[in-house]
């Protein structure tokens, strides 16, 4: 089985094919161009270095959010729409748990970080040590009161994501030697991890269709807060 995994949720544009026993190609780019510029000649670009057509992927597993409402959106809307073409299942991996998935064998707490700016971060909590095991869902919160949160546990915390730049001196400052970081290449979002998520999530029975596919934004965009704002609606943040 061949799965197309796609990642935009955040600065980094990664796309990936993977089956049970491999990663057949992983394309991935960080750059200053948006993902409408990016996504599909990434994608094509793979697609013909490894010889497959479009017809033989069997699934796609898309990064579901959170993250960039643009980047989230853009991955979605291709994934549907390759989805509808190739009428194949569709899977939404949450961006957080496909971060932290990339360190199952971490000895300890997994707290991947995006900047959600707003003084922000969209996270999430995960055990390590062999497997990957939730502990809190998906959420948007203020770095302050997670830091004091994860300090309690008294364990060893790795932090991903592209926040730990932003918030690297707060967060030592706060939790010392309890926290972790990895290079920068093993802290980005990848494709490939996408795709290893959907695989697990298509042997489970789980996968949808792309009438059923929808993106996970935790929260209102700005766009949003300054309409409902204009016309005086409330509401609260998804």
């Amino acid at each position: 089985m061949l799965v197309l995994g796609i990642d935009t949720a955040t600065l980094v544009c990664s796309v990936a094919v993977s089956s049970e026993e491999k990663v057949v190609a992983e394309y991935t780019l960080q750059v200053k161009k948006t993902h409408s510029q990016r996504l599909l000649p990434l994608l094509a670009a793979m697609l013909t270095d490894c010889g497959l057509e479009p017809a033989a992927l069997d699934g796609i597993a898309v990064a579901a959010g959170p993250g960039s409402f643009t980047g989230v959106r853009i991955g979605i809307v291709t994934a549907k729409a390759l989805g509808q073409a190739l009428n194949i299942p569709l899977c939404g991996i949450s961006t957080l748990e496909a971060l932290a998935a990339q360190h199952p064998w971490f000895d300890g707490l997994i707290c991947p970080i995006l900047d959600a700016r707003r003084r922000q971060v969209y996270t999430s909590l995960f055990r390590g040590d062999d497997s990957l095991q939730r502990l809190v869902e998906d959420k948007a919160a203020a770095l302050p009161a997670l830091l004091e949160k994860v300090k309690a546990y008294g364990e060893k915390i790795l932090f991903v994501g592209d926040a730990v730049p932003v918030y690297r001196q707060l967060i030592c400052g706060s939790l010392g030697e309890q926290a972790c970081f990895m290079p920068p290449e093993s802290a980005i979002c990848r494709a490939a991890t996408v795709a290893r998520l959907g695989l697990l999530q298509l042997a489970r029975g789980e996968a949808v269709s792309w009438r059923e596919l929808a993106p996970r934004y935790l929260r209102q965009s700005e766009a949003e807060l300054k309409y409902r704002a204009a016309h005086g609606e409330g509401g609260k943040s998804r």
